[in-house]
């Protein structure tokens, strides 16, 4: 499937249904959210910045806006249909954020403009390590230093057995939560547009953009939590 097709599918999906902040189909949710958050901690001090790469609706955005009350967050997405639902989300937090309707795959940010950057659920469209590797070192350059990238995705396993099997705990999670017909069409639009990489290939291609640090916080299943540190000696 192709970033111009999927980009279409998020401009015609209700954005209601993206603003769920607990979501049926991913195990350990909150647990997995409090990670990102507490990853982020020594990094926002007053007044800091945060750049929230495919934010769509905003779940993670207003979580960090809740936790770090002095930051700004912007949230970037290429769908107009998903951040016309932000305000809904982000209601109590006027005058602390921005939207900006681009494609961070190809979006320029300013050079040391953000304390923090994250993703949830959005970079795992990317193709082959070569992007991954130039929005790595792009979000190195955005960030300030100290600073931080944190990203809760989807991820591959990291052998075609260990793939099975992390895809067969998650389809099991889902069959106890969603019936038999949505947990196919969950399946099918993960198989049609998502091309994760493993943990492994994350971690060696955010040392390789010049993160001092890189490590795994949280995996289950096909789903994992990962950061990339910028300190002042990767400067």
């Amino acid at each position: 499937m192709t970033q111009e097709e999927i980009k279409a599918r998020f401009d015609v999906e209700t954005a209601a249904v993206y603003s769920q902040r607990n979501p049926l189909w991913l195990p350990d949710y909150d647990s997995a959210m409090d990670l990102v958050l507490k990853s982020l901690e020594p990094c926002l001090a007053s007044s800091a910045r945060v750049l929230d790469l495919g934010a769509g609706t905003g779940n993670l955005s207003r979580r960090i806006l809740k936790a770090f009350k002095d930051c700004r967050v912007t949230l970037v997405d290429f769908s107009q249909n998903m951040l016309n639902e932000a305000p809904h989300v982000l209601a109590g937090f006027e005058g602390r954020y921005e939207t900006v309707l681009q494609d961070f795959w190809s979006a320029e940010f300013p050079e040391a403009g953000y304390d923090g950057v994250v993703a949830s659920f959005a970079i795992h469209h990317g193709r082959g390590e070569a992007v991954y590797l130039d929005l790595y070192h792009k979000i190195y350059q955005w960030l300030k230093s100290p600073g931080v990238f944190v990203c809760c995705d989807v991820v591959e396993g990291d052998t075609p057995a260990l793939v099975e099997m992390n895809e067969e705990g998650w389809r099991q999670f889902l069959r106890k939560r969603f019936p038999a017909e949505e947990v196919e069409r969950i399946l099918s639009n993960y198989h049609r547009e998502d091309s994760p990489l493993s943990l492994k290939q994350h971690l060696s291609l955010l040392t390789r953009a010049g993160f001092a640090s890189a490590d795994v916080l949280w995996k289950r299943f096909n789903f994992g939590v990962y950061v990339g540190i910028k300190d002042n000696s990767s400067s």
